[in-house]
């Protein structure tokens, strides 16, 4: 039990203080600059002179440095003045400079002074206009306080949010700049304007960061750290380098491509990007091909991770470690085990890794198909266009609109009296609709060359796949694996059947269909359910071989720089391909793929 208080009235009363500041800055302000409490020393000569009329003695002092207030649970140094006057017993006061500065929710001040008050001790705030004196009348009036505080706190909550609203929506940076990027202060029309600008030291590093990954010769982003690093890139303020994570964070920010976010809206940023939304586009399909579709890359890589699964249960295979008496052993297994939903066998590496190299045999295209679809592509291309001849025509018109508008505006602009923030706005939006259009007419140019290309790539993989996936690196096995395959399923070490990926799916459409496997319902088959005995499946130090390792792929731009967008963008030449090739030979009858094990 905690130590009892001596009740006599002649006992000198203690008294404990909890001062608090919403930043560290103002906990260094003096109390001549600072008289309206945001200071430590300014609640603290005021709590001197509170406790001072109450004839008590100060025991201690807490200080919360710049803690949001919204949560106890959230403020370890009030849990710390609590413990300490369980354990000593021995306050009567807790001596605040205002009960707005300790509480922002009435139903906690509620709660703690219902705490206290079993424990004997009472709050006393030494502002002035909060000393209501004793009785139920004192602590209901504090009570009203405590709500009018938290209608305040919400009030100036939801105007906060309304003006970063309003600051993304105009394009602006909410809160600190990322890396990347500085915070800085421009004046505008004589008025202090904060606005985030480049970072000399670091913006270039970002950019290169984005540049490397999207080589595809680096499978994973430690790697790209460790570049990053030894070129200089550091944190600003710790000077310590870049985390893994960060980076990773920052590789899936669409900001360095010029957008801001605000809760969960994207809009156009004002800030210089660092990078085209090209580039950026083409880095998420790298990082998704080397991450698994989802899985991390972390204790056991694997160039088959993510996309082999479970016939039995449609789900996810991982790697397991064992050891034995024989050395180490890598088993595939099935995610639904650990939820004990599936009784999918452990099956070793090496026999899931031949099956899929023979898998790749039955997923070749005859010659005479491929020269139907290289004739049908190329007919299409020829003949076909994405943006049909009215829509430029309407495009061109638009842009003689633009520039005619655009003159104008600048001979307005060469005058006096006319308003120049309203101008150069009104200038700027006819610029950045211009290059929209433009962009838009240069891609439709270029989008059926793109489509071509990775429909002819295609084919040629599918020429002799086995043969070029028999030669392959780990690396370039994993980006032909995410490239073809959406889901290779797997039952007891054969291979039941596959989901293709785009144009694939299109393309072997011809010759055979793979129907996608439903989980099965019950238990069946628990041969080998668990390692080999002797082996410890719990031991993951190690990851198998081969991992994801090498030098990269030469093969990354069989993606393109447009991924096989373009082939859905370019509808039209699988629409060929369908007319040409692919519709007369669906009314034949349709093999399924076999497994191969």
């Amino acid at each position: 039990m905690p130590p009892t208080k001596d009740p006599s009235p002649d006992t000198v009363k203690r008294a404990v203080y909890l001062l608090r500041v919403s930043t560290p800055r103002q906990m260094r302000t003096a109390t001549d600059i600072d008289p309206e409490g945001n200071s430590i020393p300014t609640q603290r000569e005021s709590c001197d002179s509170k406790c001072k009329d109450l004839r008590a003695v100060k025991v201690d002092e807490y200080v919360e440095p710049g803690y949001s207030a919204q949560s106890i649970e959230k403020r370890p140094i009030f849990k710390d003045m609590l413990r300490r006057i369980d354990e000593q017993g021995d306050v009567d006061y807790v001596i605040i400079y205002a009960r707005s500065r300790v509480f922002r929710n009435y139903i906690e001040a509620a709660v703690v002074k219902q705490q206290l008050d079993k424990r004997g001790v009472k709050l006393v705030s030494a502002n002035a206009n909060e000393d209501f004196g004793e009785g139920y009348m004192a602590e209901a009036m504090e009570a009203i306080v405590d709500v009018f505080n938290w209608v305040q706190i919400r009030q100036s909550g939801d105007d906060i949010s309304k003006k970063m609203l309003n600051k993304a929506r105009n394009g602006g940076t909410n809160g600190v700049a990322k890396l990347g990027y500085l915070n800085t202060t421009t004046t505008i029309d004589g008025y202090k304007v904060n606005t985030v600008t480049t970072d000399p030291e670091r913006s270039h590093l970002i950019t290169m960061a984005f540049e490397l990954v999207a080589t595809g010769e680096y499978p994973n982003v430690e790697q790209i750290r460790d570049i990053l690093t030894d070129a200089g890139l550091r944190m600003p303020r710790t000077g310590r380098p870049v985390s893994v994570q960060t980076l990773w964070l920052r590789l899936r920010d669409r900001y360095y491509c010029g957008y801001v976010t605000f809760k969960g809206i994207e809009y156009p940023g004002r800030h210089q990007p660092l990078i085209s939304e090209e580039l950026f586009d083409r880095v998420q399909r790298v990082l998704d091909t080397h991450s698994g579709s989802g899985t991390r890359q972390g204790t056991h890589p694997h160039y088959l991770k993510g996309t082999i699964w479970c016939r039995r249960c449609t789900q996810r295979f991982m790697v397991q470690r064992a050891q034995g008496n024989g050395g180490t052993y890598y088993y595939f297994f099935c995610g639904g085990r650990q939820d004990r939903v599936c009784d999918q066998p452990y099956i070793p590496v090496d026999v899931i890794e031949d099956a899929v190299t023979r898998h790749y045999a039955t997923i070749t295209l005859p010659d005479d198909v491929q020269t139907q679809m290289r004739e049908a592509i190329n007919d299409a291309a020829a003949t076909a266009t994405t943006l049909p001849e009215q829509m430029r025509t309407e495009y061109a018109k638009r842009l003689d609109k633009l520039d005619a508008k655009e003159r104008y505006l600048l001979d307005l602009a060469a005058e006096e009296g006319w308003p120049k923030d309203t101008l150069r706005d009104k200038i700027a939006d006819i610029r950045t609709e211009r290059t929209r259009i433009t962009s838009t007419l240069r891609k439709a140019d270029t989008q059926l060359d793109d489509g071509k290309q990775i429909l002819t790539l295609a084919l040629d993989i599918l020429a002799d796949p086995h043969t070029i996936y028999l030669h392959a690196t780990d690396t370039d096995r994993a980006i032909l694996n995410k490239t073809i395959f959406s889901k290779i399923y797997i039952d007891g070490g054969t291979i039941t059947g596959h989901e293709l990926n785009e144009p694939f799916n299109h393309l072997m459409s011809t010759t055979s269909s793979s129907p996608v496997p439903q989980p099965r319902t019950g238990q069946e088959d628990d041969d080998d359910a668990a390692p080999p005995q002797g082996h410890d499946a719990t031991n993951t130090s190690q990851p198998p071989e081969p991992t994801l390792s090498g030098q990269g792929s030469s093969k990354t731009h069989v993606v393109g720089s447009g991924g096989v967008e373009p082939v859905t963008l370019c509808a039209v030449l699988v629409n060929a391909l369908v007319r040409t090739v692919m519709w007369p030979r669906r009314s034949a009858t349709v093999i399924p793929s076999h497994g191969v094990g």
